[in-house]
C-alpha cells in the first residue's frame, strides 16, 4: 500500500423523483461502481466510503474495503459538512474526494498518472480543476476539515484549499478525461457516442431511449471543413485549443461568468450576462433568428442565462429543457426558449459548464474515432 486514501463518491443533494432525474441517478450510481473499480486496481485506495441519498443502493465490489453511509431522511444536504464530519469520524488524512458522475472517462492509466505524486507527509493537492473540482486528493485533510465543513458545494473545494488555505495543488493536463462530469442529460447524451466509458455505465447509457439527433448533428459540422459553429457559456482556453486542433471549422466563444458556482457570486446573485441582456432585448425568438444567422450547430451553456436573470428552474425543468422536451418544462420562460431551441433550424445542444469543457473535448474525441453509436 503505497499511502491511505477514503474515497467519498458523494450523491450530492439528491436526485428528485422525475423520469428524467431518476436517470441521471442511476448513470451516477452505475458511473461511481467504474469509478471505485478502476481505484481498486491503482492499488493506492485502502477503503472507500460512498455517501448516497438511496437506502436501497449499495456497490457491489470484491477487493476493496466498502462502507455505504446513507443520508439521515428529512436532514439537509450540506457537503462541507458532511465532508469534514466524515473525515473526521474515520480519522482520515489522505483522502480523495470524487463526486458521483465524475470522471467517467478516466482510465486507470490516468488515475495512476494523477495520484502518482500524492504521496509524503507535506501539506498537499491534487484535483481535476482548481476553479470547478469534480474530484480532489488532498493531505492533511483532518487539519483542513474546519476549513472544507462551511462549503455548500464541491466546486469551490480546490479553489478554497489552494488559495485560503495555502495547499500546494496540482491540476493535471485538461482533456476530456480530467473535464468529462456527468452534470446534465447533454453529458449523457455525449457519453452515449464514447468509446471509453465503463461497462456499468454502458449499460445504463444503452437502456436510455434519449434521442442523438442533436449530437450528430454537432459532429457533423465539427467535422465539416468551413462551417460554423457557436459555444455559448463557462468554456475554457483548454477546450478551445482542443477544437482549434482537431478541426477546421469557424468558432465563435461568447464566454461568460466562469466561476460563477466556485467564486459565490451565483449564491448572492452577482452573476451578469451580455447575453442574457441580448435576449431581453431580441426576446426569445429574436435570439434563436440570430443564433441560426451566426451557426450552423451550437453547445450552450444555459446555466449563465439563467442565472443573469435570476431564473433557476427545478432541476426536473433544467434536465428536460437539456433534452428538449419543452412540453415537460414547467418554468415558463424555460419552456418557451426550450420550444424555441427544439424547433431550432440548427441542432442545439443544451447544458451545463461540463457541455462546454469535458464535453466539447469529448466530442473532439468522439469526432476522431466516429463511434459507430451514432448510428442510434
Amino acid at each position: 500500500m503505497n499511502g491511505e486514501f477514503i474515497t467519498l463518491v458523494l450523491m450530492v443533494g439528491g436526485w428528485g423523483e422525475s423520469p428524467v432525474e431518476q436517470a441521471l441517478r442511476r448513470a451516477h450510481q452505475a458511473a461511481a461502481e467504474d469509478l471505485l473499480e478502476t481505484l481498486r486496481q491503482t492499488d493506492r485506495v485502502e477503503r472507500a466510503i460512498i455517501v448516497t441519498d438511496d437506502p436501497h443502493w449499495a456497490p457491489d465490489l470484491r477487493g476493496l474495503s466498502l462502507e455505504v453511509d446513507v443520508d439521515r431522511p428529512g436532514e439537509p444536504f450540506h457537503f462541507g459538512r458532511r465532508l469534514a464530519g466524515l473525515i473526521q469520524r474515520a480519522g482520515a488524512d489522505r483522502v480523495l474526494y470524487a463526486g458521483g458522475g465524475s470522471a467517467p472517462l478516466m482510465t486507470l492509466q490516468d488515475w495512476l498518472g494523477a495520484l502518482s505524486d500524492f504521496a509524503g507527509d507535506r501539506p498537499q493537492a491534487v484535483t481535476n480543476n482548481l476553479y470547478s473540482s469534480d474530484w480532489i486528493a488532498f493531505y492533511p485533510a483532518r487539519a483542513l476539515a474546519s476549513r472544507i465543513a462551511p462549503l455548500e458545494r464541491d466546486n469551490a473545494l480546490g479553489w478554497v484549499l489552494s488559495e485560503e488555505c495555502g495547499v500546494p495543488t496540482r491540476v493535471p493536463g485538461p482533456s476530456a478525461a480530467t473535464r468529462l462530469d456527468l452534470d446534465t442529460p447533454a453529458d449523457l447524451l455525449i457519453c452515449c457516442a464514447h468509446p471509453r466509458i465503463g461497462p456499468r455505465l454502458r449499460a445504463v447509457l444503452d437502456d436510455l431511449d434519449w434521442p442523438m439527433e442533436a449530437v450528430r448533428g454537432v459532429l457533423d459540422v465539427m467535422g465539416r471543413d468551413g462551417s460554423h459553429l457557436t459555444i455559448i457559456g463557462r468554456s475554457s482556453p483548454a477546450a478551445w485549443m482542443a477544437l482549434d486542433r482537431a478541426t477546421r471549422c469557424w468558432v465563435r466563444f461568447f464566454v461568460e461568468e466562469r466561476g460563477m458556482v466556485a467564486s459565490g457570486r451565483l449564491r448572492r446573485g452577482e452573476v451578469r450576462s451580455l447575453l442574457a441582456d441580448f435576449l431581453e432585448y431580441a426576446g426569445i425568438d429574436g435570439f434563436f433568428a440570430e443564433l441560426e444567422s451566426l451557426a450552423e450547430a451550437a453547445l450552450m451553456d444555459t446555466r449563465v442565462l439563467m442565472a443573469a436573470r435570476g431564473c433557476w428552474p427545478s432541476p426536473a425543468d433544467r434536465f428536460n429543457a437539456d433534452l428538449l422536451r419543452w412540453q415537460e418544462v414547467g418554468d415558463p420562460f424555460l419552456r418557451e426558449f426550450t420550444r424555441a431551441a427544439a424547433q431550432s433550424s440548427i441542432p442545439i445542444l443544451m447544458g451545463g459548464q461540463s457541455l462546454v469543457n469535458g464535453g466539447l473535448m469529448a466530442l473532439v474525441e468522439i469526432l476522431k474515432t466516429r463511434w459507430p453509436s451514432l448510428s442510434r
